[in-house]
């Protein structure tokens, strides 16, 4: 079975690259093999940094990142879009500007990328992937959900100074920017993948109770959402874990625990829209 991954790397929106995750992607590559898929292939986007640039244009590389894996492709069903942190950010407002690509076409009466009228070989711009897969994801750019954790190595003052460079003083605010503040249920069933979300966080990172607020309010919203919680982690603890924990089990739990959901997700029927918050121990 061919898959393809499209990667959104965190760090602020202000430092890192994708080079920088390159032993975690060859790990989940490796795994994924494992998992029975004879070729997976994993697209990781290097977007431009701030303050050399700022909001809007990093979501329009990610929205040039995920054309080029679509035309690669040519079926947007073998498609997972992921990322960590800020990576998580532009791959939420990534689908949001999908989701409203989507309601215009609806609008329009186009149904399964054909308009009536119109040659079969229309299609949309864009189409919905088949899921996405989040760690850590920065949903809200500046929340009163943020809290000061006393063991993660992410700062919530740092955090929000990174977020007013990104999106200025009033998009910080705007539900493009960030995602969390986007209310509309509506636009965000339009945006959701085929298969929904599925979403990994620390219990003990900054951004968890931000993190678990945007579940409850989608899943409220009959989105389909899962979250699995990491007792004792911090942020991005899959991809830190990687770096920090003492034995290859530990090292790769995360891993393992994102590559079954994807199994999940793309070989078995869809499950109900509901979905119960999961909890993990290591």
């Amino acid at each position: 079975m061919l898959t393809q991954r499209c990667w959104s790397s965190g760090g602020g929106f202000a430092m890192g690259s994708s080079y920088f995750y390159f032993e975690f992607l060859l790990a989940w590559h490796s795994l994924l093999v494992d998992a029975g898929y004879e070729n997976p292939a994993i697209f990781a986007l290097d977007y431009s940094l701030v303050p050399d640039e700022v909001y809007p244009t990093q979501i329009l590389q990610t929205l040039q990142g995920y054309k080029h894996v679509l035309d690669v492709a040519k079926d947007a069903s073998k498609v997972c879009v992921a990322g960590d942190s800020a990576g998580g950010t532009l791959i939420l407002s990534m689908l949001l500007e999908v989701g409203i690509q989507v309601q215009s076409q609806q609008a329009m009466g186009v149904k399964l990328g054909k308009k009536r009228g119109v040659p079969g070989d229309f299609r949309p711009d864009f189409a919905i992937p088949r899921m996405a897969m989040l760690i850590s994801p920065w949903i809200t750019l500046a929340s009163s959900l943020h809290f000061l954790s006393p063991v993660d190595y992410l700062n919530r003052n740092t955090l929000w100074k990174y977020g007013h460079q990104y999106a200025g003083d009033t998009m910080i605010h705007g539900g493009m920017a960030s995602p969390g503040r986007c209310d509309d249920v509506k636009l965000w069933k339009a945006a959701s993948p085929e298969r929904g979300y599925f979403i990994t966080y620390g219990g003990d990172e900054v951004l968890a109770p931000d993190i678990e607020n945007f579940v409850s309010r989608l899943g409220a919203g009959k989105v389909e959402i899962e979250a699995r919680r990491f007792d004792g982690g911090i942020h991005a603890w899959p991809v830190a874990s990687l770096f920090l924990s003492s034995t290859r089990r530990k090292r790769l739990y995360g891993l393992r625990t994102i590559v079954g959901e994807i199994r999940k997700r793309f070989d078995k029927a869809p499950a109900g829209k509901a979905r119960q918050n999961g909890r993990l121990s290591d």
